[in-house]
């Protein structure tokens, strides 16, 4: 976890976006990313899953120091005010920016993200609430910036949300939202994914049927986390070739539906006998192996409409049977 020394108060842990400041600095300054290139707040907070607010002020930290400027166009360049641009894929440059040799650095707000998204998750099935992000930073020892930090990422998967008077709260995971929720996911995801099709090579269909024909022999003995990394590589990674940044940008706000069954399966409610969603994602990527874009959107939105059901059931189960917990940060 990183430690900054920024202020009078001593040493104390890094926020996302100091983070991002020093190590895109760094890349900087010893030539990795070259002069021209374009910098900007989307193609940076993909890079690192983050929303654009720590981006934002790494930005301008790094123009203050003189190490990018302003263009006539979107974003900044590497460089001195005149520069040309050059238009390249960041990705190229600073693809191991956060996973230097196979280790992602743990960062402050991701030490805790796990905690209280799921304290989060599961309180939002009982309806709105705010969040005090002060009491948040104490509850867990960690700075107000820190704890903004974890805020903005679960906002970005519509389980946060603020108000216009900058106040947090938990967005109610009821049944009226899923149904929403899966409105969406219905519409935009069968289109997004067969318009992926180009950018999916073989290689990574294969590695995905392997993986869910792996989980499907051995389940129920499959932990919640594999199952929601499954989860994961169809409805987010899959469908990052897609072309339209905004279907994907619309769609990462509907990931709180996945994080439900996440934080709950397993836990709160058991394991059920069979999981239907295994053998519907295989069939969804043997469409996308035969390039069968008819066929795959079909799949794809029967999975859809047949899961929703299920999360209904478990979000139903879990407000009657339980209570949460309370927490001084949520009220």
């Amino acid at each position: 976890m990183g430690i900054s020394r920024l202020g009078n108060s001593g040493p104390r842990k890094t926020s996302l976006y100091e983070e991002l400041f020093g190590r895109l600095k760094a890349e900087i300054l010893d030539g990795t990313v070259p002069e021209g290139a374009v910098l900007t707040e989307a193609a940076l907070a993909d890079l690192i899953d983050s929303s654009r607010a720590p981006v934002r002020q790494a930005l301008q930290l790094l123009f203050e120091d003189g190490l990018i400027a302003r263009f006539d166009g979107r974003g900044f360049i590497v460089g001195a005010s005149g520069t040309p641009p050059k238009r390249v894929k960041l990705g190229d440059y600073l693809g191991k920016l956060f996973d230097e040799d196979g280790d992602r650095p743990m960062f402050a707000w991701q030490a805790l993200y796990e905690d209280v998204e799921r304290i989060v998750v599961y309180r939002s099935f009982f309806g709105r609430y705010r969040i005090n992000e002060n009491e948040l930073a104490r509850h867990f020892g960690v700075g107000r910036g820190v704890a903004r930090d974890v805020l903005l990422k679960l906002e970005t998967l519509g389980i946060t949300e603020k108000d216009d008077n900058f106040r947090w709260s938990i967005v109610p995971l009821d049944g009226q939202r899923i149904r929403d929720l899966y409105e969406v996911r219905e519409q935009i995801e069968p289109v997004a994914l067969a318009s992926a099709l180009g950018g999916l090579s073989e290689e990574h269909v294969e590695a995905m049927l392997s993986r869910l024909s792996l989980a499907l022999a051995d389940y129920p003995d499959v932990s919640a986390s594999t199952m929601y990394e499954l989860e994961l590589d169809l409805h987010l990674r899959s469908l990052q070739a897609c072309p339209n940044k905004e279907f994907l940008s619309i769609l990462k706000r509907t990931q709180c539906i996945l994080t439900l069954s996440k934080h709950v399966v397993g836990s709160r409610i058991k394991m059920p006998e069979y999981e239907p969603f295994l053998a519907e994602h295989i069939g969804v990527f043997k469409m996308v192996q035969k390039r069968d874009e008819e066929g795959l959107q079909k799949a794809m939105r029967d999975h859809i409409s047949n899961s929703q059901p299920n999360v209904q059931a478990r979000a139903a189960y879990i407000r009657e049977h339980y209570q949460p917990d309370e927490y001084s940060f949520i009220t």
